[in-house]
């Protein structure tokens, strides 16, 4: 890729989180504004509602929409099978595991310090029944409706420029903000508008520990985020993980570990990702 080609292709990652901010908050304030007739047509905004899906696919949306624009079916096509992409296989351990592992040391500590809701029985058994025998990678919509659009485009884009802890960390602040719309409708999110900070630290921690499988496997969004979302909204629609405190504080002192040796093993500062597997490579615009 030159680099014109390139600063286009930073700029174009500037336009996909205002075009998703645009979709989704535009769809969120419409039925703020008019929440009467709104919901008269399509329903409550909430799952199952058209109006939420829309607003809730918009970082995949927008992804798909924008690779087929200026990239064609050769670069929807880069980006399918990214999509799909489940090697390295040892990836799929820590994509399935470091949350749930993480959950489970909480829910074995931190009682010995006082209460804590969740046991070792809602990581162990009641999490991989929700995530095994049920619907929930569809009819949940983050790992599908977002992760095309975050890990997909956003993230590489973002790592041809900087380092993957900022990188990381600018995803996840996006990520963050992104979501405030939903706080301002019911049943949702697990968590309340106050606390938002906490919130904030756990979806960086997420995005950092993504952004390391990002890396590691070459830029497999299947793994780095179709995989470790579903997982957390599985370990949160039985309780055990709602992020409180200790839970996003674990989780950024893991990701930020994990990222530290990730510095270690590539002194050069190089990035280890094909990039012609995740940006259109050079040639004719």
């Amino acid at each position: 890729m030159t680099d014109e080609a390139r600063r286009r292709d930073h700029g174009r990652v500037w336009l996909f989180f205002g075009l998703v901010f645009l979709v989704s908050w535009g769809v969120g304030g419409l039925y703020l504004a008019f929440p009467r007739s709104l919901t008269a047509t399509f329903g409550p905004f909430a799952y199952g509602c058209p109006a939420y899906y829309l607003a809730a696919w918009s970082p995949t949306l927008v992804a798909l929409g924008l690779t087929l624009a200026f990239e064609g079916p050769a670069g929807l096509a880069r980006l399918g099978r990214r999509l799909v992409q489940v090697t390295p296989l040892w990836a799929l351990v820590p994509a399935f595991l470091i949350l749930p592992a993480i959950a489970l040391l909480l829910s074995l500590l931190m009682p010995r310090l006082g209460a804590w809701q969740v046991s070792p029985k809602d990581i162990l058994i009641a999490a991989p029944l929700v995530l095994f025998t049920t619907a929930q990678i569809v009819t949940n919509s983050g790992p599908l409706g977002e992760e095309l659009g975050w890990r997909g485009y956003a993230l590489p884009r973002l790592l041809d420029r900087w380092s993957p802890v900022h990188a990381g960390t600018i995803v996840g602040l996006i990520w963050t903000l992104w979501h405030v719309p939903a706080f301002l409708f019911s049943g949702i999110m697990s968590t309340s508008l106050a606390n938002l900070g906490v919130y904030m630290l756990g979806t960086i921690g997420l995005s950092l520990l993504m952004t390391w499988l990002f890396v590691r496997t070459g830029g497999s969004v299947l793994l780095a985020g179709i995989i470790p979302h579903f997982v957390i909204n599985g370990l949160g629609a039985v309780g055990a993980w709602q992020s409180r405190p200790a839970e996003v504080l674990s989780l950024a002192i893991v990701a930020a570990a994990l990222l530290v040796l990730l510095a270690r093993r590539n002194r050069s500062g190089a990035v280890d990702i094909d990039r012609s597997a995740c940006l259109k490579p050079e040639g004719p615009d």
